[in-house]
């Protein structure tokens, strides 16, 4: 088995486990739905009389017209297909799940008893946003027609929440529900916590930064002088990546590290 066939080299990045399957299936079923029509009551009603406790997450699948529809995958499948490549399928549909669910809560606990109604997966697409920032950090997108294009999505982050909250408490944009997009964010936080803890490579909370997490929030071995210039053999190289298959790639030391990242250019023919 080659380094590139293992489920955690694919594409080149130390740690990848999944696909983006899920991504595609999500986008499917949204288009789906809206191609099909759903029914009304699958709107979450923040009032009493119309409100149903299955509206908590039938909501985060209908959308109010084809560019809302549009603007959320395109989100869902650039976050997403970024965080789906880290984790298992199950805990994938568990973040985007949680990003709808909690979504709603917030705009619902704000907003019941008052007329209104709230679609859209705005909230599982803030989720993967927050998730995908808490990933890979350092990664940039270029956006346009912002004056500091390229921006890393650590930066687009903070400056979008702080966005969001603004508009929020100056009843901005009355027909967003801002509330619904806070919550997301939140629940990209917490789950990604509950799931990785200190392994991530980067926490908006967190006041001193984690030398031993890359952009990929995986450890960095520190430069050393006298590196070893000899080719990794096969051996060395299947001992290694058994090592990772057992114990994960946070198991290497930091020589190990490198010769693992040296085996990858070489097989690149970058060395």
């Amino acid at each position: 088995m080659g380094l590139f066939d293992r489920d955690y080299m694919r594409n080149g990045y130390p740690g990848v486990v999944g696909t983006t399957r899920p991504v595609w299936v999500l986008i499917i079923i949204n288009v789906m739905i809206a191609i099909t029509g759903a029914p009304p009551s699958w709107c979450l009603f923040s009032m009493p009389r119309y409100f149903r406790i299955y509206q908590l997450v039938t909501a985060g699948f209908v959308h109010a017209d084809w560019g809302h529809l549009f603007f959320n995958m395109y989100g869902l499948y650039l976050f997403g297909s970024i965080v789906a490549r880290r984790m298992k399928e199950s805990h994938f549909l568990m973040l985007y799940f949680a990003g709808v669910l909690i979504g709603n809560l917030l705009y619902l606990a704000v907003n019941f008893g008052r007329i209104g109604c709230l679609v859209g997966a705005s909230g599982a697409v803030c989720a993967m946003m927050m998730a995908a920032a808490m990933l890979e950090p350092e990664r940039r997108f270029v956006m346009i027609f912002a004056p500091l294009s390229p921006i890393k999505i650590s930066t687009l982050v903070v400056c979008y929440a702080a966005l969001e909250m603004f508009l929020e408490i100056f009843h901005a944009q009355g027909s967003i529900a801002h509330l619904a997009h806070l919550g997301g964010f939140l629940a990209g936080y917490l789950y990604l916590k509950i799931l990785f803890g200190e392994a991530l490579a980067w926490d908006p909370l967190r006041r001193k930064k984690v030398r031993t997490a890359t952009s990929y929030g995986f450890r960095e071995p520190p430069p050393r002088n006298g590196a070893n210039t000899t080719r990794v053999s096969p051996a060395e190289l299947d001992a290694l990546l058994d090592k990772v298959s057992r114990e994960g790639i946070n198991s290497l030391t930091p020589e190990e590290y490198a010769r693992l990242r040296q085996a990858r250019q070489e097989m690149r023919g970058e060395k």
